[in-house]
């Protein structure tokens, strides 16, 4: 340790003498004050430049230049300290072995005893010091410009920082690496120059980039639009740490060893790690999951609607060593679409759903939506025609056909689950598979957070909450006096005859024309509902923002109202997903989305509970009105 600290010092006093620290520190200062003073300047330089442009003259461009933000000043440290100052750092650092080599000073205090590994040790926990003080100097000059000028903050600064910082020691890392390998600067350049290209060539790959380490240093810029969640770039900064520790403890070990036999070694364990990371990205985590999951359930293929035009890709799971028949469920998509597991980026519901009541002695069909596998195909003439019962109903009742003629599964058992719109249409689901001496199709219907509402009021309901959370001002306002005209819209939609319905098309609406909206208004929720007689279970996240506790759950309690076969479920601290909330508004909804999660183990043992009991019932008290 005496030796370290000795030879430490020594290297903080080099770099004070050859005004190492001096000109690293005065380039980070200078990247510092630049960034928000370019964020600020940078719209008067283009609005000047057109000026003085003759070509430009009588033409209004002000709506291509924008008020800048704090935003875009930390956008400008981003492209100067973490791209320009991570290429310093390497060129500055990379002869911290050669030129001591080169000079013989290192030769001689080798040949006096002193350890190699102390000489790696000290060099690297200097390079570090001199980068974080460095580093630090910039982001605090920074962070005063930016609050001086804009005055307003932006999220996540803290480790989108951290996270250019974690990055530029891993670079320090691997230059040591380099440089006890090779004694030529350029060489250490070039390799070091090498490994992030390969880096960004390998975040391409879609499974491997949230593992990749040079997302510290681009991606998690994105930290600060809330685009990218703190979780989502945890497992790079993991592994960053991780190849910091490796390349650090390679460094120690081949500086003492033949550097050819070093590099061999080198390759061996950079395969070594390719192949292992591989596995765990590729084979692992998902073999993990499959291998417990085996010893539970059974995956079997199947298609729904098979020898039709509009065949579906799905998965029938079923318990494992089911002892007689066993009931089953078939799961209904919300809107837009959706795969079979309805997954939303990292997350899938319907997958976590299916296995879990699956384990638990429920057969489950899930399938690829229609627009999803067919999208090209509804488009033309097909679109002016489309309602519900393409997009949804149909497959719906032809999975539940799958079910019924499987000898494994109780017929008189089969389920409805419909999640969001498929909530909203399993009453109707119900009814339209039913014969003329029964109700419906299903022993009982499972609606996940649905809605009995018509669909454009729920839209409305969403545009109001969204536009609530805006800042105050012209944007705002806008959209305020649009959503005024929304009834009449609607209504004048509704008006229209069926003919007409088809030739119009209602904008933002994906390209659906008036007759979906007509079909959906004039087959209403309730009106099902109250034709049905099967046991319902009603479950509603309750921080929803997406369809509301105190209105749409309010309603079917009042739908409801009465019977003894209704279970009703609030689960606090939920989203609409059945998974947890950040708590966040309408404008933060798709990040919330990103964060990858699970449905709630309450949710799903709740649904397995219900139908198990026999009776449709749950052990603790429903909520009933």
């Amino acid at each position: 340790m005496k030796n370290f600290l000795v030879f430490f010092k020594k290297e903080m006093y080099e770099s004070v003498k050859t005004h190492r620290l001096l000109i690293m520190g005065a380039v980070f200062l200078l990247f510092g004050m630049m960034s928000p003073l370019l964020a600020r300047f940078t719209p008067e330089i283009i609005k000047w430049a057109m000026a003085s442009d003759p070509s430009l003259a009588g033409m209004d461009l002000s709506a291509m230049i924008t008020v800048p933000t704090a935003f875009d000043s930390w956008a400008q440290f981003y492209g100067n300290t973490g791209m320009m100052g991570l290429i310093v750092l390497v060129v500055v650092f990379s002869g911290m072995i050669s030129t001591e080599l080169s000079r013989g000073t290192l030769t001689i205090m080798l040949s006096k005893g002193l350890s190699r590994k102390t000489v790696v040790a000290a060099k690297l926990t200097a390079a570090i010091f001199i980068w974080t003080i460095c580093y630090m100097l910039s982001a605090i000059t920074a962070w005063g410009y930016t609050v001086y000028i804009f005055d307003e903050s932006v999220a996540n600064l803290f480790l989108a920082l951290f996270s250019i910082w974690l990055f530029g020691v891993l670079l320090l890392a691997l230059t040591m690496l380099a440089a006890t390998l090779w004694n030529n600067a350029f060489v250490c350049i070039l390799a070091v120059g090498l490994v992030v290209v390969v880096m960004n060539l390998v975040g391409m790959i879609p499974a491997i980039g949230k593992y990749n380490p040079i997302m510290l240093a681009s991606t998690s810029f994105l930290l600060l639009t809330t685009d990218l969640t703190p979780t989502g770039l945890y497992p790079a900064i993991a592994i960053s740490t991780i190849a910091i520790f490796t390349c650090s403890f390679l460094a120690l070990v081949f500086f003492n060893k033949n550097k050819k036999r070093g590099r061999k070694w080198l390759i061996v364990i950079a395969i070594t790690a390719v192949v292992a990371l591989a596995v765990t990205i590729f084979i692992g985590e998902e073999a993990i999951r499959k291998i417990r999951l085996n010893r539970y359930i059974i995956s079997e293929k199947v298609t729904v609607g098979a020898g039709t035009e509009w065949e579906l890709y799905g998965l029938l799971t079923l318990p494992r060593n089911a002892e007689g028949l066993v009931p089953g469920v078939v799961l209904v998509h919300g809107s837009g679409p959706g795969d079979m597991d309805s997954t939303i980026f990292d997350n899938k519901p319907f997958r976590d759903i299916a296995e879990h009541l699956s384990a638990n002695g429920i057969a489950v069909i899930r399938y690829n939506k229609r627009t999803l596998t067919h999208g090209m195909k509804m488009t033309g003439e097909v679109a002016h025609g489309f309602t519900v019962w393409h997009e949804t109903i149909e497959d719906a009742l032809l999975a539940a056909a799958i079910l019924k003629n499987d000898p494994r599964i109780d017929s008189d058992r089969i389920y409805i689950a419909g999640h969001s719109l498929g909530g909203m249409l399993a009453p109707r689901i119900h009814v339209m598979g039913g014969s003329a001496d029964e109700d419906g199709l299903f022993a009982g219907l499972i609606l996940l957070a649905g809605s009995p509402q018509f669909l454009p009021d729920i839209s409305k309901m969403q545009n109001y909450a969204f536009i609530e959370s805006m800042e105050e001002g012209i944007e705002k306002q806008e959209m305020l006096a649009t959503m005024e005209a929304w009834d009449d819209t609607y209504a004048a939609y509704l008006s229209l005859s069926e003919e007409e319905a088809k030739n119009t098309l209602v904008p933002g609406w994906g390209g659906i024309s008036a007759y979906y909206l007509l079909d959906l208004y004039t087959h209403p929720a309730a009106m099902y509902i109250e034709m049905i007689t099967s046991p319902f279970l009603v479950m509603q996240p309750d921080d929803d923002i997406q369809v509301l506790t105190d209105v749409d759950f309010l309603m079917y309690q009042e739908l409801l109202a009465g019977r003894s076969n209704v279970t009703f479920r609030l689960y606090p601290g939920l989203n609409h997903l059945f998974m947890p909330s950040t708590g966040r508004g309408m404008t933060e909804l798709m990040d919330e989305y990103k964060i990858k999660a699970h449905v709630a183990p309450q949710v799903l043992d709740d649904i397995a509970a219900w139908i198990n009991s026999g009776n449709h019932s749950l052990a603790v008290p429903s909520m009933n009105p």
